[in-house]
């Protein structure tokens, strides 16, 4: 199975205290053993996320963690980041996430089956929240 891990995922399997700690950490052990892929940019949004709030010392240790944890981490190309920003800029919502954005153009681009997420920004049918 084809799994592409969101930043909300990652932050909360990493922050014990986080209301989705237990459901991210009983996810990650059900699906360890699937093809489990990153973007570039949810990397980067995850890393900084766990500085500002917890500090630089939790950013390395996090960083190190995800990237032992993922098969590929997946860079964004020219063509996919115009398809991210034509789906953002299509969005209604306020607070909508490039990140989300990019990350659905991702999904859709190499077939992904499913996304770990929490966010409720990726349709019921794409995001797995619980085992």
């Amino acid at each position: 199975m084809k799994l592409l891990i969101d930043s909300d995922f990652l932050f909360a399997l990493f922050k014990p205290d986080d209301s989705n700690n237990d459901r991210a950490k009983k996810l990650l052990k059900k699906y360890l053993d699937e093809d489990l892929s990153i973007s570039n940019l949810v990397l980067q949004e995850s890393t900084t996320l766990v500085s500002k709030r917890m500090g630089m010392k939790y950013a390395i240790k996090f960083y190190a963690s995800v990237t032992q944890i993922v098969k590929k981490i997946i860079y964004l190309d020219l063509h996919s980041e115009k398809d991210a920003w034509e789906l953002f800029l299509s969005q209604t919502k306020k607070g909508s996430s490039f990140i989300d954005c990019s990350n659905m153009t991702i999904y859709k681009k190499f077939k992904f089956d499913n996304i770990l997420a929490f966010d409720e920004y990726y349709p019921k049918n794409v995001r797995i929240t619980s085992e």
